[in-house]
This record gives structure tokens, sequence and C-alpha cells, in this order.
């Protein structure tokens, strides 16, 4: 009979470093953000409620930020930081959210091209004549938008030129010169007035100097609400917002 410390190391050996390996620091923001959604992180998959299990790649060199956009993964979404509530200067040099896992999206808010997408319209900004603008309801993302509206109602009237009209919220696309799906697909996704916005593409490409023209204010009141700002990117947007709780930590 084999002795019971042999067995214990033959079995050590033979079980690969991923499954020994601790989750990762996010995990815990994953499944916070996605409440009920997202129920397990892994060293090696995200585990979703619904079943799905995504794996994570494991034992990649760090790569570039055109590598990542090229090839994103979970873990590629955490590498920037998102510095919520810091100042809107100077200009950013890296891509904090920009990097988004399709599969991931796909399997918590639906495939947009099998109209999958639970939806529903908000009113946007009334009291100012704002229309509407359509958005998820998975993972409370109307409501969170009702939240920042709320918000941005008590703002000067000023301010006004900067929200409305807006640009629209769902739309099944493609991002601009690339085969991925914009997060607009997903409807979690809001443009606000274009004729105050700042856009790369807009601007030069890749040559681009960064500017931006959002008020402060505006920013603060979306990120209270777990919207990511466009503004915060070396390829910046600076009228799109989205909705991505895993970033925003203390929420």
């Amino acid at each position: 009979m084999r002795h019971p410390l042999a067995l214990l190391l033959a079995l050590t050996a033979s079980t690969p470093a991923a499954a020994q390996a601790p989750a990762p620091p996010w995990a815990a923001r994953l499944i916070a953000g996605y409440r009920g959604l997202v129920t397990r992180v892994t060293a090696s998959e995200v585990i979703l409620s619904n079943g799905t299990r995504l794996p994570r790649r494991l034992g990649r060199p760090a790569a570039t930020e055109a590598e990542r956009q090229a090839h994103p993964d979970i873990d590629a979404m955490f590498v920037d930081p998102y510095p919520a509530g810091a100042p809107l200067s100077p200009a950013p040099t890296t891509d904090p959210g920009r990097t988004r896992y399709e599969p991931f999206f796909d399997a918590i808010y639906g495939d947009c091209r099998n109209g999958a997408v639970r939806l529903r319209d908000v009113a946007w900004l009334p009291g100012r004549g704002g229309g509407s603008i359509r958005v998820t309801t998975t993972n409370h993302v109307a409501e969170q938008l009702e939240a920042v509206l709320r918000d941005l109602e008590k703002l000067p009237p000023a301010m006004t030129r900067y929200l409305v009209p807006n640009s629209g919220g769902y739309s099944c696309r493609a991002i601009a010169g690339t085969s991925q799906r914009s997060m607009h697909s997903y409807g979690i996704a809001v443009d606000l007035a274009s004729g105050q916005a700042d856009y790369w593409r807009w601007s030069g490409g890749e040559a681009a100097r960064y500017r931006n023209r959002l008020p402060d204010a505006i920013v603060a009141a979306f990120e209270r609400h777990g919207f990511i700002w466009g503004g915060r990117w070396r390829h910046f947007d600076t009228m799109h917002f989205e909705y991505r709780p895993e970033l925003l930590p203390g929420r």
C-alpha cells in the first residue's frame, strides 16, 4: 500500500498550478458588480449563475494595450485601474475600461443580434426637454441611469447644452473601425450631446491631442452610479458613458 505522504505528494505534483492559485484580486468586485449574475471567480474561470463558465487565460506575459484590444480576456479588463473621482486633467495615458471581453457581456446582457437584450425607455431629463433613451434593464442598468439623471437635473441650466439632446443609448453595432461589438449593443452605454463632445477619431486618430469640454460635475454624477467615462481614455470619447460597476470599487 502506498504511503499516505507519498500519495499526497503525487497528487500535489499532478495538480495544475492554476488550480492551486487564489482567485484574482478583482474577483470580489466582479461578483459585487454583477450580484446574482456572477457567482464565483476561481484561478481558472468565471462562473455565472446561468451556468456559463468563462475560462481565464493563465500564464500569459503582460500584454500591450494593442494586444489587449485585439485579443481581450477577462483579466485584461482590469489591467489599467479606472481612476474614479480623479481630476479631469492631465490628459490620460491609458484606456481604463476600454478593453472588454465580449463573451462575458454576451452572457450577462445577451447578444443583440439574436434580439436577446432586455430593454426599456428611460426619460432623459424631462425637465429640460430631453426626450428619452433606451437601455437594458438587466443588472439594474435602467435604474442606475435614472439615479444619474436625478442628479443631473439638479445641475445649473448652463450645463444643459452638454446633456440635451442625448446622442443615443442602445444600438446593435460594432465599435467604429473594428469588428468588436459596441457597449451600446448591450444597452449599457449612453452618449451625451455630440455638439459639446470630443472624440479621438474626429481629432486626428492615433495622433489626436486630448481635449475635453465636459464639466467634472457631470462625470461625477455618472461615476457615483457605476458608469465609467470615455474621457478618461487616451483614445478619448468624452460624450460616452457605460455601466461598468466592476471598475468602480467602493460603490
